[in-house]
């Protein structure tokens, strides 16, 4: 019996011996796989924080570039505003010093070369010269200087001054105004002045 005994001690042994085995076996996989899943949920918590930094970055970088172009496009309009304030004065200026001129004496001797322009660029019988209402006083100045027969007319398109003439036969215009001169002026000035406001 004691043979019996000593072959189940040892069976019982040997069973407590291998479910020892695995339970260690479960107990090592199980700390294994719980690693396992603890680096994979910290990988993916890392990667959703990055993924969530990448967005917050753009965001920002959206809004901060979005500010900076509010505020470069508000510049650039005060600039324009700034550009057209100055120019504005510049030539209301001149249209006052122009206002002058056509008060003076100078002025009907400009008419009259004016005048004398005209006849030589429109060589035709049927010449119309066109003044403004305040120069009509120089009608009969204006016609001797241009030296040959022509109408003398009142133009309210010129608001300046100077003369500008016409001839329907030969289809040409020339104009001798200080309203054109003026304009070109403007044009020379804006190109000229460095007052351009570039991107």
């Amino acid at each position: 019996m004691s043979e019996t005994v000593s072959k189940t001690d040892n069976f019982l042994k040997a069973i407590e011996k291998y479910a020892e085995e695995q339970r260690t076996k479960l107990r090592t996989e199980a700390r294994s796989h719980r690693e396992q899943e603890l680096d994979k949920a910290e990988d993916e918590g890392l990667r959703e924080a990055y993924i969530m930094i990448q967005k917050k970055m753009a965001d920002v970088k959206t809004e901060i570039s979005s500010e900076l172009s509010r505020a470069e496009n508000a510049s650039r309009k005060n600039i324009f505003l700034r550009r057209g304030e100055i120019e504005k004065s510049v030539f209301d200026d001149v249209e006052k010093k122009l206002a002058e001129f056509t008060k003076s004496s100078d002025y009907e001797k400009m008419l009259a070369r004016c005048a004398k322009s005209i006849a030589s660029a429109l060589d035709a019988d049927d010449v119309t010269l066109y003044l403004r209402r305040e120069d009509m006083k120089y009608k009969d100045a204006v016609a001797k200087a241009f030296g040959k027969g022509c109408e003398v007319k009142q133009s309210d398109e010129i608001t300046v001054g100077g003369i500008f003439g016409q001839s329907s036969t030969l289809g040409l215009l020339c104009d001798e105004t200080l309203d054109s001169r003026l304009a070109q002026q403007h044009e020379w000035f804006c190109e000229n002045s460095g007052l351009k406001v570039s991107k």
